[in-house]
């Protein structure tokens, strides 16, 4: 039965949102008693833990989506590849593990805290178990959404109970990890609904077929990581703890505004890798259109938004000592509009029409920029120069990948409906600069921008008559006749 996209969309923006919300409820009492250099620690740890990831995972789950997708129908062959997959990271887990001990005997840093280390490690095993690649590709969002939601609400609850002082770092160490990836081992043991070992001939499988392919995934995800995970190793070593943790309180709100657009590409994507194996062309660049117009239509709002809230939502989230974090949340706002566009041409577009290697080009140019900026600018500007580095270097993926990719990118990228998106956020953003001014306390505040933001910002699309809130509320209506 094929599923809904929009609910498919639904249940894993719950998912994705969830896996960043809840650490960003829990942030604003954590950052109160771990304080910039206590989160730091934990981030600059989590950093190297995830080059480690990086390579254990060797971009399996991207690559996994793809071919379950594709085999989804034929229960032998989607066996095999899930059991191949598994081995395959069960291989490089253990390699993983070895280069987590090398790290322990010999950097230095590190060695200030290893129990914490370790503990940040387990998130390399939780992750090679965790097999959500096999329910996002057979489009099963709707378990690992629930499942998701259960293991977080228990684990915050969890969290205000074991951590009381700065010395409990541990425990707040534990729930960065239970708290993300606790719930993988349950993803593990659901398998058996769909594992069947009577129709699987052992002696078939062949794990390391798989290697090259993934091969091209790792590379995008390499260079992927330069400007994601490299900013915190940086600052940690150009700069100190402190930096790190004001980069991290500016990207945690980001890095949840993104996952909307990170979970319309997840879903899409095993969708339209569907549609292009059984030739279904038509259907493939409707539904990329839409993606398209969909995005647009949320990430010119959500960055003017972001813009005029940080000063409230830094030091709502984190207090008054974060506050050097708030000029950083406003520069990587930008990264909203770019991180959308280039999601739906590289993930949800090119890869799955085999042209991953146009993606990882366009990611390798905005890497080197990246790098190079942030060797000019941390010396400087600290925190702030990674923030701008980081910003340019989406604005660079995005614009090579437009320029690169365009003959294989069925998209019409200027219409006429665009502008009521960008007049919407035009007038949205006077509105919220003029309540700026108004001596309110944070939370007042905060709570005020963002429901005045979106009646304005829907009632311009309304008087607009824009396609897709029509669209919307046709569905709404829909719904609440049925």
């Amino acid at each position: 039965m094929v599923k809904s996209v929009k609910m498919n969309y639904l249940f894993n923006l719950i998912n994705s949102s969830s896996q960043f919300l809840f650490p960003l409820i829990t942030f604003s009492y954590a950052s109160r008693i771990m304080m910039a250099d206590g989160i730091g620690q934990v981030s600059f740890f989590q950093s190297i833990i995830s080059y480690i990831s990086l390579f254990t995972s060797l971009g399996i789950p991207m690559y996994a989506i793809r071919e379950i997708a594709k085999v989804r129908d034929s229960p032998e062959k989607m066996m095999q590849i899930t059991l191949e997959i598994l081995l395959l990271y069960a291989f490089l887990t253990f390699f993983g593990y070895i280069a987590i001990a090398v790290i322990c005997m010999t950097v230095t840093k590190v060695q200030t805290d290893i129990p914490l280390f370790l503990l940040l490690s387990i998130s390399i095993f939780f992750t090679a178990i965790g097999c959500e690649w096999f329910y996002q590709g057979i489009e099963d969002f709707k378990y690992v959404a629930i499942r998701g939601l259960i293991v977080k609400i228990v684990s915050v609850v969890l969290l205000f109970f074991l951590v009381k002082t700065k010395e409990d770092i541990l425990w707040y160490g534990a729930y960065s990890v239970f708290g993300i990836f606790g719930g993988n081992v349950f993803n593990f043991i659901r398998l058996r609904k769909y594992l069947h070992w009577n129709i699987i001939d052992f002696h078939m499988l062949h794990p390391f077929r798989h290697f090259k392919p993934t091969l091209y995934v790792f590379a995008l995800n390499v260079v992927t990581s330069i400007y994601l995970q490299l900013n915190n190793v940086l600052l940690g070593f150009m700069k100190n703890a402190e930096a790190v943790g004001y980069f991290t309180v500016a990207t945690k709100i980001i890095v949840i505004v993104m996952s909307i657009f990170g979970s319309l590409s997840v879903v899409i994507m095993p969708r339209t890798s569907n549609l292009i194996a059984e030739g279904k062309m038509d259907e493939f660049e409707a539904l990329i259109q839409k993606s398209y117009d969909f995005v647009l239509a949320l990430a010119i709002p959500l960055t003017v938004g972001l813009i005029f809230t940080s000063p409230s939502a830094v030091l709502l989230l984190s207090g008054d000592g974060f506050s050097p974090a708030i000029l950083t949340s406003q520069i990587v706002a930008f990264n909203i509009l770019m991180v959308g566009l280039s999601g739906v041409m590289g993930i949800q577009v090119l890869y799955p029409l085999g042209k991953i290697n146009i993606v990882i080009l366009c990611t390798f140019i905005g890497a080197i920029i990246n790098v190079l900026l942030n060797i000019l600018l941390i010396p400087f500007y600290g925190h702030n120069g990674t923030a701008v580095a980081y910003m340019l270097a989406e604005v660079t993926v995005t614009i090579s990948m437009f320029f690169i990719g365009r003959e294989y990118i069925p998209i019409r990228f200027l219409k006429k409906q665009y502008g009521h998106y960008i007049w919407g956020s035009i007038i949205m953003g006077i509105c919220l600069y003029l309540l700026s001014l108004l001596e309110l306390n944070n939370i007042a505040t905060l709570i005020t921008m963002v429901i005045v933001g979106i009646v304005i910002y829907i009632s311009i699309l309304l008087i607009l008559k824009d396609s897709i809130i029509m669209m919307m509320i046709k569905l709404i209506k829909l719904r609440l006749n049925n």
